[in-house]
């Protein structure tokens, strides 16, 4: 079984390292993202320096391939049984998120890994995330800083799948590997956050 989780590692990493941010960036600039605004391939500096069409069409590819290598984790090691199947789509989208940040074709410079860890958290928890990410949404519009929104929606769904999966069952986690998956996440987009974390302690942060 653990060559399963491995090629869903694998498969999910590379899906990862598609980044949406660089191709449309060539496509409507003719340029690297990388090389403008905070020289990050996500949402948030596609939208501030390329317009909403890019940034919405960064923000699908990205929110995406969170749920196509989760989903493919999922459908390879679920021949076994349940349990194995949702510990595949945890593997294979955690591995995502992490080429979504790290991407080996783009020398391991890509963006922050949230639309992906959203497109993630629609295969391992879907009405959670849908509810947190309307939410979201609205922290967003109000304060009109994206990185805020991030930040709070994957700390909420992590805190919800310790919360349901150990406390409260009234829409169960089926796995302990979700909330070990989400506090994963949260982790990755902390770190990859770490320089907004600052600006936003200094009043800094750039807005949309």
């Amino acid at each position: 079984m653990f060559w399963m989780y491995a090629l869903s590692a694998l498969i999910g990493y590379l899906i990862g390292c598609i980044s949406f941010g660089y191709i449309t960036g060539k496509i409507f600039k003719g340029k690297d993202i990388r090389e403008v605004g905070s020289g990050n391939a996500g949402t948030a500096n596609v939208i501030r320096n390329y317009g909403w069409v890019p940034g919405l069409i960064t923000f699908a590819g990205d929110v995406l391939k969170g749920t196509v290598a989760a989903l493919i984790g999922k459908t390879l090691c679920g021949w076994t049984g349940v349990e194995t199947a949702w510990i595949g789509a945890c593997v294979a989208g955690l591995a995502a998120v992490t080429g979504h940040i790290w991407p080996v074709f783009l020398k391991f410079r890509g963006g922050k890994g949230v639309a992906t860890t959203f497109g993630v958290f629609l295969v391992i928890m879907l009405w959670y995330s849908l509810i947190v990410f309307a939410a979201c949404v609205v922290i967003i519009a109000i304060t009109r800083t994206m990185s805020i929104g991030s930040l709070v929606g994957t700390a909420v769904m992590a805190a919800v799948s310790i919360l349901f999966r150990f406390f409260i069952s009234w829409i169960p986690i089926p796995t302990v590997a979700i909330p070990v998956t989400s506090v994963a996440l949260l982790i990755l987009v902390l770190y990859s956050h770490r320089a907004n974390l600052k600006r936003l302690a200094e009043g800094k942060e750039s807005q949309l």
